[in-house]
């Protein structure tokens, strides 16, 4: 993944997510102040993505070195805690809450959002010439 902080890819992949959030929330909450609930849940998000494509400088912060596996299972236990943070919220507010696919939907993109990234946005030369691209440095 990335050698650097990045930045763009958090602030794109953190609109979409929240996007496909506040969809998810309209479509299950409908009338029951669905917006106020999706809003809150779009500065978790920013957070969610900021740690799963940053996973070098997050480990960083706890002395802790990066592998592969370390990475991968940091996306998951963010992507899982990311899960139950959208499950709990409306359930802590009394109301009815998202679906557990949508659940699964948004969990499973926050673990995959750095992998989705360099698959799709880094084959892009317009956002390879961007700073804190996420993309991989060519060697």
């Amino acid at each position: 993944m990335a050698t650097e902080f990045t930045i763009v890819p958090v602030i794109v992949i953190g609109v979409v997510l929240g996007i496909i959030e506040l969809i998810f929330v309209h479509q299950d909450e409908s009338g029951m102040g669905w917006l106020k609930h999706g809003l809150h849940a779009l500065p978790t998000m920013f957070l969610f993505i900021f740690i799963s494509m940053n996973i070098g400088f997050v480990l960083g912060l706890f002395k802790m070195k990066e592998n592969f596996w370390i990475d991968i299972g940091v996306r998951v236990v963010v992507g899982l805690i990311a899960m139950v943070k959208i499950k709990a919220a409306a359930a802590v507010a009394g109301r009815v809450g998202e679906k557990t696919i949508h659940v699964i939907i948004i969990g499973v993109l926050v673990m995959a959002a750095p992998y989705l990234w360099e698959l799709i946005a880094c084959n892009i030369e317009f956002i390879k010439n961007l700073p804190m691209n996420g993309c991989p440095v060519k060697k």
